[in-house]
């Protein structure tokens, strides 16, 4: 579904300057991705102004572009706006209005979003637009929308870091199923507690109409929240609407039985077998055409996103890089599953868990007593809060500019967990190891 550069500027209420009849397709904000016939977005941003990159939009082809003041020399239509980023989300408003998606499935909790929403993609298969990388704020859900006016099913991830975010973003998606993966303490800073946390994500489960589902784990109590749609849960207990049997095996990869049949995930950690589960119980609510074993099996071949549990092995050394973020829950998932495995050494590199408000200081003081049951060879801390928290026998490294020291610690034969905030970019460990082996062979 293609508009005009003048139904660009009704839509974005913008004042355009040059040809009404450029025809347009879809949205992009960085000139990076492929932009070819799409409508660039200059914003402005902390450190950078997409006005600096509007030339090179219009030379990568984009076919108009959306800005707050008049780029010179560019010979494909602007349209000015006051606030780019407001002109963003009102176009997919607009366009999403006039979309006919068969289903849209969107995703939330405080973990789990952005596996289980692969997973969704890889059930759905051909002709599905799924939500790239982490894009689940006001600019990566319009730009999720905008991308898949061409398509059958559209799969949202919806986040959140303070109250008052999600409900604009569900309105804007209009999902006929949604999934709340957990609620956990996470984004505390902004949401102080987990009853916080629950009423903003039912935001979402909220905009499901009363045709629609909702699917959750069955130990989330949702007694307290009005929704019209169908609550089903999913659960290991009898119950749960729909029974499910989760584990891992001896290598760490999760396991999941439903309905009889048995499958064994590309994906390391139990708590992915319940992510999958919800997944498959979402499309076979979201369409009839298709069967659980079908979905079971499509389901084994879903990988691992960047930075979350990824399995890396570098010169004998086997990674577990799960350190695209971390909160209380996710740690003592990732401890479970170190715990479980079989390694001549297990050593543990774990970084501060932020956005924890008030709460941070007990929370990492509890994580560290997980540590110290899963008897790791090798424990390492970065950060201030990890140090607070006391852990006498641990190496301390008080930021990540320092994790070089840790390289020389690992030896042929260990596993390594790897994990924390995002602001830590723990990865670089990784990546400093790998290099180190580069550079000796």
């Amino acid at each position: 579904m293609s508009f005009t550069s003048a139904q660009l500027a009704a839509y974005v209420s913008g004042v355009l300057h040059g040809e009404g009849e450029t025809v347009c397709c879809g949205a992009e904000i960085d000139t990076r991705q492929r932009v070819e016939g799409k409508v660039f977005f200059a914003l402005k941003g902390e450190h950078v102004d997409g006005h600096a990159y509007v030339n090179q939009a219009v030379k990568n082809g984009c076919s108009a572009v959306v800005v707050e003041r008049l780029a010179r020399t560019v010979e494909v239509p602007q349209i000015v706006v006051q606030n780019t980023r407001e002109a963003l989300f009102a176009l997919a408003r607009a366009r999403r209005s006039e979309m006919g998606l068969s289903s849209v499935i969107a995703v939330t909790g405080s973990v789990g979003k952005t596996t289980t929403k692969d997973i969704l993609g890889c059930l759905l298969g051909d002709n599905v637009v799924v939500s790239r990388k982490s894009f689940n704020n006001d600019l990566g859900v319009p730009l999720t929308i905008l991308a898949g006016e061409q398509a059958e099913c559209l799969v949202a991830e919806i986040g959140a870091n303070d109250v008052g975010e999600i409900e604009p973003l569900a309105k804007l998606v209009q999902p006929d199923v949604a999934i709340l993966t957990s609620i956990e303490k996470a984004h505390l800073e902004g949401f102080k507690n987990t009853e916080t946390v629950l009423q903003e994500k039912a935001k979402l489960l909220q905009q499901v109409p009363a045709g629609g589902f909702v699917i959750v784990p069955d130990f989330i109590d949702l007694s307290g929240v009005s929704i019209d749609a169908h609550i089903v849960t999913v659960g290991i207990t009898e119950t749960a609407d729909i029974v499910v049997e989760t584990g891992v095996n001896e290598q760490g990869f999760a396991t999941l039985g439903m309905d009889g049949a048995f499958i064994t995930l590309s994906l390391l950690g139990e708590h992915n077998a319940m992510n999958a589960a919800l997944a498959i119980v979402a499309v076979l609510k979201s369409s009839n055409s298709f069967l659980i074993d079908e979905l079971l099996q499509r389901a084994s071949h879903a990988k691992a996103p960047i930075g979350r549990l990824q399995r890396q092995k570098i010169d004998g050394v086997t990674f577990l890089n799960d350190s695209y973020n971390a909160n209380p829950a996710s740690m003592r998932s990732a401890l479970a599953l170190l715990n479980k495995m079989q390694a001549k050494r297990k050593v543990v590199v774990l970084g501060d868990m932020l956005e924890l408000g008030e709460s941070s200081h007990a929370e990492h003081r509890a994580l560290i007593s997980n540590v110290s049951k899963i008897q790791a060879d090798v424990v390492v801390l970065v950060g201030n809060a990890m140090e607070s928290a006391g852990c006498s026998t641990a190496m301390h490294l008080p930021n990540a500019d320092t994790l070089e020291e840790v390289v020389p610690l690992f030896q042929r034969g260990d596993l390594v967990l790897v994990k924390g905030s995002r602001g830590l970019q723990l990865e670089r460990l990784i990546e400093m190891f790998q290099q180190t082996k580069v550079l000796e062979h």
